[in-house]
């Protein structure tokens, strides 16, 4: 919820209208679909346990999170006000691999602040090992999940997860226990690649709906939709007069690959910069603000390079034609002489040596 008004804003400084601007959350198209199709995934008579929601930098992924937990949290606001100790709702964000391995005890730790459920130094100093030390953690944090009653676990940056040295297997097992769960869903957010998450497992594979969140692309349809979303945005510019965004729409519909959350970023440095010299709308500081060229190439190629990846991860829109297993053996077949292929000459196998 936004504390601050658009009045407030308006006669506040410049920070005001940042923590203004950055609360705005609006719904447009292509969110409101990717809601749909999350409500649908997590119907408990699915059978679905974990939801991935995958999409490029920009796209508004991050507010897509913050709605979906208010959202669901309005649900449960009579057993709150009954016992306030639940929270059947956390959301929470997963920290980026250090040294490309993701730290366990940390990453359990971030969830249980997040349930107000606090690990304290005694217990971390009683674990002998590391995996003593993730072992401990995990089981304080699956108690904070069943102290708090929680229902829904939603995590944001889940492409940290895969973007690491840590093997599937490890990331798979917590997916999968989690899951296991009664009456609770999982529900990650992250950007291209995330998607890779199901293959960690068969049974992540089984049970995992990915949900694609896109950009809009070049069709009059998509063009109207980010319009719309920008005329909604410039409609709460707290400067001193009314701003109008429409003969900038196309230049920032190309310039921004069709990604509305980075689109708004830009606006809300023009915003700022045009409050420091004024308070008023200074048309030099929006091209100031528009992404670099480097900028520009290199999150248009990754967005354009994550939609082709992500095509065979998605649901079919109509009958789908599979390959046929006789392929799939002989692929299977081919993998194994490859990797015979490549141990090495006169040694034991070190796995079972």
């Amino acid at each position: 919820m936004n504390s601050i008004t658009l009045e407030q804003a308006k006669a506040g400084n410049t920070e005001m209208k940042g923590a203004y601007m950055r609360s705005l959350r609006f719904r447009h198209s292509n969110l409101d679909s990717v809601v749909q199709r999350v409500k649908n995934c997590m119907i408990s008579s699915t059978g679905l346990s974990l939801t991935v929601v995958v999409g490029p930098t920009g796209v508004g992924k991050s507010t897509f999170a913050r709605l979906q937990a208010e959202a669901l949290l309005e649900r449960y606001e009579s057993e709150i006000r009954e016992d306030p100790s639940v929270i059947p709702v956390v959301l929470s964000e997963i920290d980026a691999a250090d040294q490309k391995e993701i730290n366990w005890v940390l990453f359990y730790n971030r969830i249980c602040e997040d349930l107000q459920s606090l690990f304290t130094d005694e217990s971390m100093n009683q674990t002998s090992s590391s995996i003593d030390a993730v072992r401990s953690s995990r089981m304080r944090f699956e108690r904070a999940l069943r102290n708090r009653r929680v229902r829904h676990l939603l995590l944001d940056e889940a492409v940290h997860l895969v973007d690491s040295n840590s093997e599937p297997l490890h990331y798979g097992n917590l997916l999968k226990s989690l899951g296991n769960r009664g009456n609770m869903n999982l529900l990650l957010v992250g950007a291209y690649g995330s998607e890779q998450l199901v293959l960690s497992s068969d049974q992540l594979a089984r049970r995992t709906a990915i949900v694609h969140f896109p950009r809009y692309q070049q069709t009059q349809e998509d063009f109207d939709n980010f319009t719309k979303f920008i005329k909604e945005f410039a409609a709460h510019i707290p400067l001193a007069q009314e701003v109008d965004l429409k003969p900038y729409v196309e230049k920032l519909f190309d310039a921004h690959v069709g990604l509305p959350g980075w689109a708004a970023e830009t606006i809300i440095r023009a915003v700022l910069e045009s409050s420091e010299q004024g308070n008023k709308w200074i048309e030099d500081a929006l091209w100031h603000s528009f992404p670099s060229e480097a900028a520009h190439n290199k999150i248009a190629f990754e967005t354009l390079e994550g939609e082709r990846r992500i095509k065979s991860f998605l649901h079919p829109e109509g009958p789908m034609v599979y390959k046929p297993l006789t392929q799939v053996e002989s692929e299977l077949i081919a993998k194994g002489k490859k990797g015979s292929s490549n141990k090495p000459e006169g040694g034991n196998d070190s796995a079972h040596a």
